[in-house]
């Protein structure tokens, strides 16, 4: 924090003097006057936020570019990152209000006067209204996809907007006073599908306005997500839910109700799941028991199990599949192992090392390539597969990954999404914000060269994200 205060005091101009007099300003591209005055002549000070090299790569001469948010704030371990600074219709998560309102030290504007109390009621409105443009235009409604991330110590889903590449909105999923702990989402046409772990609820939200419209209620835990052709979803266990269960749930999409808990042999916590591509078979990773089930989706019976090893207990974590069906994927928590299975024989065929905490498995469209973050280790492993043998060729890092948790591909493949836990702290943002605990984060990372292009802020304990529209 002394090295951002440091910053801070010697990027900016103490000079009062606003870029443009007050009868000058006009609307800047905001939906009132009244906004873009208390903004431009508030923040937009020559030394700071304005001009060639505005201060931490954020403008705020006019809407367009506070929009885009800030391009490099200090990391205290060294180099920079970007990020939002208006989340619409979020006040008390935005950065922009949240510094205003005197709840980042050192507060803004810096080395001024603080804003009356109309001034920051002003920001405040425009904000949680929808940080609309002089056309009463909410910003971000025309992306080519969405990025969804749960925040499991937050209660929320923050929706990053896949083409600025900024935190767009917040959903709120507070439904009890104690911790509802949202876990996995998966999107369908038009609708996103998100588990709680504490709440013990299955929701049903419509992205076009981000509200629930249905939900399962009264499930024991529930974990992982599977959503079938046939719109009915596989729910599994948390893999942090107390004592051992021999059941996953069966739902239907269309009118949210329980269809049936398909019963397993061996009590467990069954936790990673993924379906075949055809769609014909659900496999599921018992992590205490070091076993995999399969279940026929036509009849949503259990049909067949079998131990991965009798002597090395590797606590399955995670499943993806070979596009081609014939190899099931696991990540192995306990071993630190990337684990390949032929499924026509039923037994291991290949370890790869990947460090402490395998986690989330990624695999390309045509299967050449699989991206595997690790928790302890702090890298996503890019795994190479030619046909014939599989290989750890890069791995990726960055000092804001801390705690790895999820990961998905971007429609064109050519970008992974990976959220942080960051629960012990390790990273720690520009800006700490009063009563906020360890922010999470989001890294995007551009796969044409295995780089982190940018990292994000989202709300506290990043687990589990998707892409949809």
């Amino acid at each position: 924090m002394l090295l951002v205060f440091v910053i801070v005091i010697t990027s900016c101009d103490s000079d009062d003097n606003p870029a443009d007099p007050p009868d000058q300003i006009g609307n800047r591209g905001f939906s009132s006057e009244q906004v873009a005055e208390v903004i431009v002549n508030s923040c937009a000070v020559d030394g700071c936020h304005a001009g060639n090299q505005p201060q931490n790569g954020l403008s705020l001469e006019n809407y367009e570019n506070l929009i885009k948010g800030s391009s490099n704030r200090p990391l205290p371990s060294g180099g920079t990152y970007g990020g939002d600074v208006v989340v619409p219709f979020s006040s008390e998560k935005s950065l922009l209000y949240q510094m205003i309102s005197g709840r980042v030290n050192p507060s803004m504007p810096f080395n001024r006067s603080a804003l009356s109390d109309q001034d920051m009621q002003t920001i405040k409105d425009w904000i949680d209204e929808g940080a609309k443009d002089e056309n009463e235009n909410v910003p971000f409604q025309n992306s080519s996809h969405k990025i969804f991330v749960c925040n499991q110590a937050s209660d929320a889903i923050s929706v990053i907007d896949g083409n600025a590449k900024v935190v767009s909105r917040i959903i709120d999923v507070d439904f009890n006073q104690t911790l509802d702990a949202p876990h996995m989402v998966k999107y369908k046409e038009g609708f996103l599908y998100a588990t709680l772990i504490s709440a013990g609820k299955f929701l049903k939200i419509n992205t076009t306005n981000f509200e629930t419209v249905g939900e399962v209620s009264d499930l024991g835990f529930p974990g992982m997500i599977m959503l079938h052709k046939d719109n009915k979803a596989y729910v599994s266990r948390s893999s942090t839910a107390p004592g051992s269960f021999s059941s996953i749930y069966v739902i239907n999409i269309d009118n949210m109700t329980l269809i049936k808990e398909i019963v397993l042999p061996v009590a467990g916590i069954p936790h990673g799941i993924i379906l075949s591509p055809d769609n014909n078979k659900l496999y599921v990773a018992n992590l205490t028991q070091n076993r995999i089930n399969i279940i026929d989706t036509q009849t949503d019976e259990f049909e067949e199990d079998f131990v991965l090893s009798q002597s090395i207990d590797h606590e399955p974590m995670q499943a993806n599949i070979s596009p081609d069906g014939n190899y099931l994927y696991l990540s192995a928590r306990k071993t630190g192992l990337f684990l390949i299975v032929d499924l026509n024989t039923k037994s291991i065929v290949k370890e790869v090392t990947t460090g402490g905490g395998p986690m989330h498995i990624v695999v390309n469209s045509d299967g050449s390539k699989i991206y595997l973050p690790s928790m302890m280790s702090g890298l996503v492993n890019v795994i190479d597969y030619d046909g014939n043998d599989w290989n750890n060729s890069t791995q990726i890092s960055h000092p804001a990954f801390s705690m790895l948790h999820g990961a998905e591909l971007s429609p064109d493949e050519n970008y992974l999404y990976v959220s942080s836990r960051n629960t012990n702290g390790n990273f720690v943002p520009a800006y700490q914000v009063e009563g906020e605990g360890n922010i999470a984060t989001v890294g995007i990372v551009n796969l044409q060269n295995n780089t982190v292009e940018k990292i994000l802020e989202i709300e506290e304990f990043g687990s589990g994200l998707t892409v949809g529209n």
